[in-house]
């Protein structure tokens, strides 16, 4: 695996406010990063689709309310992690569910269902999905521009000698 020296997570509750923060943490991560903003548009379209589809296929109540039992309901959970390798910007959606997406020919018929597509076209094809801990990941993997990919190496030489001095 390709190192990974940027990265970030966000927790969240999965139900539809999570497609906001989602959005939102990632704008200011990317910001921070500096990450080019054709790069930024991708991934935030990229974001909002993922986040959508565990809403609405892995979010609501894990436990249903029981009001006589005196409890509210456990909340189900998703998590957003971003994370920078030499070439590529890499965007996972984590949640409780372990049903994978389906990549579904497009039909000018369908009503939902096009948002897989529209990830598979931003990443060039590199996405997909593994289980995980409790659920699954789905990821996508945007390729970065070479001028980004320079600067990422100059960052990541010079980090490197000072982890090399640090140790000395």
């Amino acid at each position: 695996m390709a190192s990974s020296f940027l990265q970030n997570r966000l927790d969240l509750a999965c139900e539809p406010s999570a497609v906001h923060f989602a959005r939102s943490h990632t704008e200011d991560v990317l910001k921070q990063w500096q990450m080019p903003e054709e790069v930024r548009f991708d991934a935030l379209t990229i974001v909002v689709e993922l986040t959508t589809n565990a809403v609405r296929h892995a979010g609501g109540p894990a436990v249903p309310f029981a009001p006589e039992q005196g409890r509210p309901p456990a909340v189900r959970r998703c998590a957003l992690t971003l994370w920078v390798t030499n070439t590529r910007l890499h965007v996972g959606m984590w949640d409780q569910s372990a049903q994978s997406p389906v990549l579904r020919p497009f039909s000018p018929e369908a009503t939902s269902g096009r948002g897989i597509q529209m990830v598979n076209g931003l990443s060039e094809g590199l996405w997909g999905s593994a289980p995980a801990e409790g659920g699954k990941i789905v990821w996508a993997a945007i390729p970065l521009p070479v001028e980004y990919r320079r600067r990422l190496s100059q960052i990541g030489s010079l980090s490197q000698g000072f982890v090399e001095a640090m140790s000395a």
